[in-house]
C-alpha cells in the first residue's frame, strides 16, 4: 500500500512537533542543571541533538521552523520574547543554524563535527550579540574558554544525533 503525500506531511510535521516539545524540555531542563561553573550560562546544549537530527531529516526550511518554535517556546517559558537574554540566545540559533547547514551541505563533516561546529558557532553568536547588546568588545575574551568546551559538549550533540538518525530515519519510511 502506497502512502498518500498528506500522511507523509502529517508524520513529518508530527515527528517536527514532538522534536520541538522534547528539545523545549531539554532547554529548560539545562536551566535546572547544577553546573560546576557558571561561565555566562555555559550548558551541554543537549537540543542541539535535536536540532542536528532536524537538518538530516528535513533539511534547512523545516529545521528553521522547528527553532522558530523552539526560541519562541523557550523565551515565552524562560527568558521572556526580545529580552537581552533571548536576543543572545537567538543570536547563537541563527549562526549555529546557519554553520550547520553549511556544514551539512558540504558533506565534510560527520554528525559529530556538525554538533562541535554548532557548539562553537552558537557560542560565537552569543558572544557576539551579547558584545553588540552590550557595547563591549570585552566579552569576546569569553570566547577561547566557550570555543574549548564547544569540543567535548558538541562531540556528545553529535554522538546522541548521529546514533538516533538511522532509527528515526526507519521510522520515517
Amino acid at each position: 500500500m502506497m502512502r498518500s503525500s498528506a500522511d507523509t506531511n502529517t508524520k513529518t510535521y508530527l515527528l517536527l512537533a514532538l522534536l520541538a516539545a522534547l528539545a523545549v524540555l531539554l532547554r529548560l531542563g539545562e536551566n535546572l542543571l547544577p553546573l560546576p561553573m557558571q561561565l555566562g550560562g555555559a550548558r551541554p546544549g543537549l537540543a542541539n541533538t535535536l536540532t542536528i537530527i532536524c537538518l538530516y531529516l528535513f533539511g534547512l526550511r523545516l529545521t528553521g521552523l522547528f527553532l522558530t518554535v523552539r526560541v519562541l517556546l523557550v523565551g515565552l517559558l524562560s527568558t521572556g520574547l526580545l529580552t537581552p537574554g533571548f536576543l543572545i540566545g537567538l543570536g547563537g540559533t541563527l549562526l549555529s543554524l546557519l554553520l550547520m547547514e553549511l556544514g551539512r551541505r558540504s558533506q565534510a563533516f560527520s554528525p559529530y563535527g556538525i554538533g562541535v561546529l554548532g557548539a562553537a558557532a552558537h557560542n560565537t553568536g552569543q558572544i557576539a550579540a551579547a558584545a553588540l547588546l552590550m557595547q563591549s568588545a570585552a566579552l569576546f575574551e569569553l570566547l577561547p574558554l566557550l570555543l574549548l568546551l564547544s569540543l567535548p559538549f558538541g562531540l556528545l550533540t553529535g554522538a546522541i544525533a548521529g546514533k538516533a538518525l538511522p532509527l528515526l530515519r526507519r521510522l520515517l519510511r
